[in-house]
């Protein structure tokens, strides 16, 4: 049909490529969680990559990948970790000490998303240096708002200073 354009209507449009991608990588064993923050960042409309270790052992990997890259080329260095503190080998906390303890990894921003309410462990959390610690929310317009309110505030904090 000559002459015809099809018009997307302004809430289906894609925006992400108006904004600069957050990439995040989310430590978390569960397939559900991982899918269902995916879709709210869709839903959500921010430019969000996701890079997925199903392990605190493949977290630590992954990372360490990252500063073995970074010795001879400039890795596109994750904006956000977001970790879980329940893992099927080890603790969060195990990872978030890592992440603390090594030089090269101690800027990293580490928001943990979990679904335990216990003061204590997100006390120790702080402590041990979580930039943030949020419940898992419980419905999917909760998780749409987390994950924007994850982009606006760890895009900007990232953006003077990201590494490219």
């Amino acid at each position: 049909m000559e002459g015809k354009q099809s018009q997307t209507p302004a809430s289906y449009r894609d925006t992400s490529q108006d904004k600069r991608s957050l990439l995040i990588l989310h430590i978390n064993e569960n397939t559900d969680d991982q899918v269902l923050f995916q879709a709210a960042a869709k839903h959500a409309e921010v430019p969000v990559e996701w890079h997925v270790a199903e392990s605190a052992q493949r977290g630590v990997s992954y990372l360490e990948s990252l500063i073995n890259l970074s010795r001879e080329h400039e890795p596109r260095w994750v904006d956000l970790v977001l970790l879980e503190l329940v893992l099927p080998d080890d603790n969060g906390l195990a990872v978030l000490k890592h992440v603390r303890g090594t030089p090269e990894l101690r800027h990293l921003p580490v928001v943990i998303l979990t679904g335990h309410e216990n003061p204590s462990t997100h006390k120790e959390a702080y402590e041990l240096g979580a930039n943030a610690v949020h419940l898992k929310p419980a419905k999917f317009e909760d998780s749409v708002q987390l994950v924007r309110m994850l982009y606006t505030h760890w895009n900007s904090a990232v953006l003077p200073t990201r590494q490219k």
